[in-house]
């Protein structure tokens, strides 16, 4: 009997975060990891949010003291409080965003 490894559906790779702030649906949460197309939230509070559901979602920069706004859907919710979030705009000004604030520690971990 063989055995099929599981397929990898991700069209981006993963990053690990390090716990950024970030409010999820008016929630706050912290970052477990993220890509190009969404992220993955620990949230502090319990997560009740519908898979499929739009929900806005913002991440404080640091750099310049300022939230900036992303907009996204939620794919999945585990029973760790953790919520995976797609975005919503084809991640066009969530790249953006996802450069600026974490781009030099995307380069580094590929290097």
């Amino acid at each position: 009997m063989s055995m099929s490894l599981p397929v990898n559906r991700r069209r981006h790779d993963r990053h690990l975060g390090d716990g950024g702030y970030f409010v999820v649906a008016g929630k706050p949460a912290r970052l477990v990891d993220w890509s190009f197309g969404g992220l993955a939230l620990r949230m502090d509070e319990p997560a009740d949010l519908p898979v499929s559901e739009d929900v806005d979602i913002r991440v404080f920069d640091a750099a310049v003291g300022a939230w900036e706004p992303l907009k996204g859907h939620v794919r999945r919710v585990d029973q760790k409080g953790v919520v995976g979030v797609a975005f919503a705009d084809d991640g066009e000004a969530s790249v953006r965003i996802l450069l600026r604030l974490f781009g030099n520690r995307s380069r580094a971990a590929r290097m």
